[in-house]
């Protein structure tokens, strides 16, 4: 009798919030932050971080897009520095974190298509959508620490202004 009561408790709990391990949780934005971190340092020539970045990468990208699909205004300034970080990166569209961008930028961000048909939002695209929309969301300080770099205002931000007004 106890674990037929047990089994319904189970259940009755399930249904009211979603299950065990539910793809509705909280993103973890301490890991989110984490990886963004350890991305700038191997942009910042932190070799030895290959192995953990590709390791890491498919939690990174399912955890920021459960985080832009519900919303959250600490999201999209994360989306646009892991972009630009990779020094013309790109964010796949035909994948969970590109459909949860696309419901962010809209049609205000044009989708690149490769010569191989590979589609995908370009980083300089991002960083000229986060420019007007900065006010709407919360600033990532990584970012904003990042754009005060030499590097990126002397060779990073005016590639993606040039390669933008080029379309």
């Amino acid at each position: 009798m106890c674990i037929r009561t047990s089994i319904l408790a189970l259940m009755i709990f399930s249904l009211f919030t979603g299950g065990c391990g539910s793809k509705s949780s909280s993103p973890d934005f301490g890991f989110i932050d984490g990886y963004l971190a350890t991305w700038d340092r191997f942009a910042q020539g932190a070799n030895e971080l290959v192995p953990q970045l590709k390791r890491d990468t498919p939690k990174f990208e399912r955890q920021l897009a459960e985080a832009l699909t519900q919303g959250d205004k600490r999201t999209p300034s994360r989306l646009v520095f892991y972009a630009v970080v990779q020094v013309g990166g790109f964010i796949t569209y035909d994948s969970d974190l590109g459909r949860a961008c696309e419901r962010l930028v809209g049609s205000e961000v044009s989708i690149f298509t490769s010569e191989k048909g590979e589609r995908s939002y370009f980083a300089g695209d991002l960083y000229l959508w986060w420019q007007r929309h900065h006010g709407e969301y919360e600033a990532f300080p990584l970012y904003e620490e990042w754009q005060q770099r030499d590097f990126a205002k002397r060779t990073v931000i005016p590639m993606y202004e040039s390669a933008t007004k080029k379309k």
